[in-house]
């Protein structure tokens, strides 16, 4: 009785799972391998079959503790010896447990009716402002909830005499300011307060000694509660922050086409228990977020990677050799025996894996692709699931490229923090992305994503909230004081150019900036200082003439 290999679902299906999450290019066992025991397909004149010299077999899948590569399972259909009960069948679809199993064969493919029955996307009636669009991801209970844990934070570190008491607009006005950074981009966040390069719209709503100590006080979890350390949750100190912020992607109305693909968030620092090193990325130090966006670069959801089981697949390179032996372009196939899934194997610059519900080898294709040997273009053949993903797979970098346009890279030495930022720049992005959406559906002209953005930081910064009586609960936190204006000191070779030094009379005194002494209402325009200048004394001249 002739034995036939075994293939184990799970465990190959785990396999792939570590090839992505660990950058292993190894493959599944059994494709393109010349020695292959399996027949061709009956009835499919168009099928090219890779391997000739086989008979039909099943490659079954079992949920249980994988097994070696390799391993041959007892033939099936034996026969129960006399007085023994009898043994249910290996080849039954169910699991002992009830998991469902797999079983796959070398046959065509039949696609199934592909027509995209999701939810279509409704214009609104009204078009809602840029900061409405971003309101939908960065909801006003996930800044409640950051408040109560920054206060928090604030006093489990500093002690009540140093409780920040943040409040809630002061947080948007926080989160305003990063957006600002991200379209005017200096050096350090100190910059932004100099009198070289100070950026009025940061500057003035916001102390730069305020905004330091709420940076180093943000907080997302409270740290002296357990119940908060899942075991194997790597991100808890930000958990609560990003499941918020996954449901208000999830809400989005999803388009037909998607695309899964990994972002990289730039981060240098070591400690860090998820920083990874993914050398083809322009940042290759950071961390790794499983993206799923739509064709036009709206994220749907995320799931922050938070490294590998530390278990190395056993194939090793040795799975590639099979099908790199034959060149560019051939591929194999498998298809699960009901028909519902096809995986495929196709060997480009290297082999890559693919496994699909709507599609896999036909109708074939012609990739075009450069020769080094010949030093001239090929058409080489290109199975149909490739041509599919590769045609809508660019969401993710689009989405990608919008962030990159103008985010502020805030440094920080907590790890997560540098999570929080991105995700408020994914919120924008999603924002601009589905405000865009729905003025195309509206035949109206949208913003680009520049003006956008300065729209939701300055309606974030400036805009107050209703006002109403006043409330009688002694404990609510007053809303903080708008920050003086900083005068600019203007440099020397501008001060002593004597070139429209108008003095100018202003209604509210103040100190002269020669004497120290006494108060004037006396003002330089174009220096904006205060100076003395009266029969006793005369500090206007004695300022532009020293």
């Amino acid at each position: 009785m002739d034995r036939k290999k075994r293939w184990d679902w799970n465990k190959h299906r785990q396999l792939i799972l570590d090839m992505i999450q660990n950058g292993d290019e190894s493959e599944i066992e059994g494709f393109g391998d010349t020695s292959s025991d399996e027949d061709d397909p009956v009835g499919d004149p168009d099928y090219t079959p890779l391997n000739q010299e086989s008979s039909e077999s099943e490659c079954e899948s079992d949920r249980e503790v994988p097994q070696p590569v390799g391993e041959i399972s007892q033939p099936e259909g034996e026969v129960s010896q006399p007085g023994e009960a009898p043994q249910p069948s290996t080849s039954t679809n169910k699991h002992p447990l009830g998991q469902e199993k797999f079983t796959w064969r070398k046959k065509p493919f039949e696609a199934p009716d592909c027509t995209f029955k999701g939810e279509s996307v409704i214009p609104p009636d009204v078009l809602p402002t840029p900061l409405q669009y971003f309101r939908r991801f960065i909801t006003e209970e996930m800044i409640e909830s950051m408040l109560v844990q920054t206060n928090l934070y604030s006093v489990q570190t500093s002690g009540t005499l140093k409780n920040v008491s943040t409040t809630v607009k002061e947080l948007e006005i926080l989160i305003g300011m990063y957006l600002r950074m991200g379209l005017c981009q200096l050096p350090g966040n100190r910059a932004y307060w100099e009198n070289d390069t100070r950026c009025a719209m940061v500057a003035d709503n916001m102390s730069r000694n305020r905004f330091q100590t709420l940076l180093t006080s943000l907080h997302f979890t409270d740290n002296t509660d357990l119940s908060n350390r899942q075991e194997g949750d790597k991100c808890w100190k930000i958990r609560p922050w990003l499941d918020r912020f996954r449901k208000q992607c999830l809400e989005i109305t999803p388009e037909e086409y998607n695309s899964i693909d990994e972002q990289m968030v730039s981060f240098r620092g070591t400690r860090s228990p998820i920083r990874q090193y993914v050398k083809s990325k322009p940042h290759p130090w950071g961390f790794k977020i499983w993206a799923r966006c739509t064709s036009t670069g709206i994220l749907c959801d995320f799931q922050v990677y938070e490294g590998g089981t530390g278990k190395r697949t056993t194939l090793g390179m040795g799975g590639d050799v099979s099908l790199a032996k034959r060149g560019r372009g051939s591929f194999d196939a498998r298809v699960e025996k009901g028909g519902s899934m096809a995986i495929v194997k196709w060997h480009d610059n290297r082999s890559v894996t693919l496994i699909s519900s709507h599609a896999a080898v036909e109708p074939q294709d012609k990739a075009r692709r450069w020769s080094k040997q010949e030093k001239a273009f090929l058409d080489v053949n290109q199975p149909h699931v490739v041509k599919e993903y590769n045609t809508f797979m660019g969401g993710v970098d689009l989405n990608d490229g919008c962030i990159a346009r103008y985010k502020y890279n805030m440094r920080s030495r907590r790890w997560y923090i540098y999570l929080f930022w991105h995700s408020i720049m994914l919120a924008l992005v999603n924002a601009w992305l589905t405000y865009r959406r729905d003025c195309k559906l509206l035949g109206e002209r949208p913003l680009n994503q520049r003006r956008f953005q300065a729209e939701v930081a300055t309606s974030l910064i400036l805009i107050q909230a209703k006002r109403g009586r006043p409330s009688l609960d002694s404990n609510t936190t007053p809303q903080p004081a708008t920050p003086k204006r900083v005068r600019v000191r203007v440099p020397n070779d501008v001060r002593l150019d004597q070139v429209a030094h108008w003095p100018v009379k202003c209604a509210k005194r103040g100190r002269c900036t020669v004497c120290k002494q006494n108060a004037t209402t006396t003002l330089c325009q174009k220096c904006d200082v205060r100076l003395c200048f009266t029969e006793e004394r005369n500090c206007f001249k004695a300022h532009h003439f020293a």
